[in-house]
């Protein structure tokens, strides 16, 4: 190929504004464009550069050629390119953007929503949440996992809260029982000695605050082991019923009655002083005149009372108890049906 035809081919592209070439001799050979360009040695300010590379023929050198490039053409070209490639990055950027949107809405917030639901769950305690917001696939499937998972929970909550209600209301019961076996007589429903102690207990108490007296009155049937023999065991039950009953009327607030055994009781009451005994012990002799109805017949059941005063007689249970139960053998020997303080 010929210097001309080397030129001619260089002459398509419109970055060349100069191209000489020069044989092995450093003399100009054929040029092409602008000469006064043929001074650019490396890049001026006017936008152009200069480009030099050998020519060889058969492996010799045959001479040099000079390209002189519009460097401005260069720059709008890499100005075209990045604003292609910025073009691109935003148009990447905007697909990630709404990509991320899109797994976001369709995969991290319906996990999220599972996570916080589980962790709120587990502080309140409350199986009854459930899930709401609508996923679908793989997603959708773990909701309802989730969701029936909580519903069985809340079901086996609820089964079991029933069951600890019933278990504590069974519980309260035989808590019931076993205070009144502990504490009440089981025929006539009265406190039995070991409440009637702690009772006494609590009046004397009481009555060392407020200054006052606490009288304990000894009771015992008259022939009631007659009843018995006569008209049977369950005669003699529903009379000690009865007999209770009466008792009972005669406490207030502060006063109480007590089965200890058999046919005997026993009383408290709140004095002002030692001569309110005798009022009150008259008072539940003169009761007993009255018969009771028992199995359709009329009865009339007597007694025997004996009082001892606190603290004028004793200072605790065993001691007052045995002065008024001295005091009602003492009433018995003297003709029964009748009451004595102890002397």
């Amino acid at each position: 190929m010929s210097g001309q035809e080397l030129l001619d081919a260089l002459k398509t592209n419109e970055l060349v504004e100069y191209a000489q070439v020069v044989n092995d001799k450093a003399e100009l050979f054929v040029s092409y464009g602008n000469a006064q360009l043929a001074a650019v040695k490396t890049v001026n300010e006017m936008g152009f550069y200069s480009i030099t590379t050998d020519l060889y023929i058969d492996k010799k050198l045959a001479g040099q050629l000079t390209l002189v490039v519009n460097n401005k053409q260069v720059k709008e070209s890499i100005r075209v390119y990045l604003t292609v490639v910025v073009a691109v990055m935003f148009i990447s950027l905007a697909f990630s953007f709404l990509l991320s949107l899109w797994v976001q809405r369709r995969f991290a917030t319906p996990i999220i929503e599972l996570a916080t639901l589980a962790s709120d769950i587990s502080d309140s305690g409350d199986y009854s949440q459930r899930t709401s917001t609508k996923a679908s696939g793989e997603i959708a499937l773990l909701q309802d996992v989730f969701n029936d998972m909580l519903a069985k929970t809340n079901d086996r909550e609820l089964a079991l809260e029933s069951l600890v209600v019933q278990r504590t209301k069974e519980l309260e019961l035989l808590n019931k029982q076993l205070e009144a076996q502990a504490y009440y007589d089981n025929l006539t429903k009265l406190p039995n000695r070991a409440l009637y102690e702690d009772r006494l207990k609590q009046s004397i108490a009481q009555a060392n605050r407020d200054n006052i007296k606490v009288a304990l009155m000894f009771i015992d049937l008259d022939k009631f082991k007659s009843i018995n023999d006569t008209y049977g065991h369950a005669a003699g039950d529903e009379l000690l019923c009865q007999v209770s009953r009466r008792l009972e009327k005669q406490c207030r607030a502060m006063d109480s009655v007590a089965r200890i055994g058999g046919d005997e009781f026993t009383m408290l009451f709140m004095l002002a002083e030692d001569e309110d005994a005798s009022d009150i012990a008259r008072r539940i002799i003169d009761l007993f005149q009255i018969p009771f109805n028992i199995l359709d017949r009329p009865m009339l059941m007597t007694m025997s009372l004996g009082v001892s005063i606190y603290p004028t007689h004793g200072q605790d249970f065993d001691v007052l108890k045995a002065k008024a139960d001295d005091a009602m053998y003492q009433a018995k020997q003297a003709g029964r049906n009748q009451f004595l303080i102890y002397q």
